[in-house]
């Protein structure tokens, strides 16, 4: 569905605009990281459809989470992966509106529901905070 495209454009393009996100290596792209060097991953998780009301052809609530994984040298302390993770909780403030235009010129609006962090944890040779920002988007 081209929904979900312009969702994940939409999600993708603002944590690209986000002052001091260090690279990102998207979905389904070859990426390897640079020794020592931070880096994040993020993946959209779409959770459900349905209808937002009864009736016919009623518009649509699509619900999901856009995952960021933020990477750090690991052996260093969880002090600059915090500091990654807050950034993206910052850019993905609960209420916040994500403006989108798509190559159509159709605007969609993502809201965020929310923005939690995970635990802390070495995976290979980095150290890993997950960033789950719970979205939603109203659409035919």
């Amino acid at each position: 569905m081209a929904i979900y495209d312009d969702i994940r454009a939409a999600l993708e393009v603002e944590l690209s605009n986000v002052s001091g996100i260090p690279e990102i290596a998207y979905e389904n792209v070859n990426y390897t990281p640079t020794t020592n060097t931070s880096f994040v991953v993020p993946r959209m998780v779409p959770v459900s459809r349905r209808p937002a009301v009864r009736g016919i052809n009623p518009q649509k609530r699509y619900d999901g989470i856009f995952r960021v994984s933020c990477y750090v040298a690991e052996g260093n302390g969880p002090a600059a992966a915090d500091d990654l993770a807050n950034l993206v909780i910052d850019a993905f403030d609960a209420t916040t509106d994500i403006s989108y235009t798509n190559s159509d010129t159709e605007t969609i609006i993502v809201s965020i529901d929310y923005a939690e962090r995970n635990e802390g944890r070495p995976v290979d040779n980095w150290y890993e905070v997950v960033v789950d920002i719970g979205w939603y988007i109203y659409s035919q």
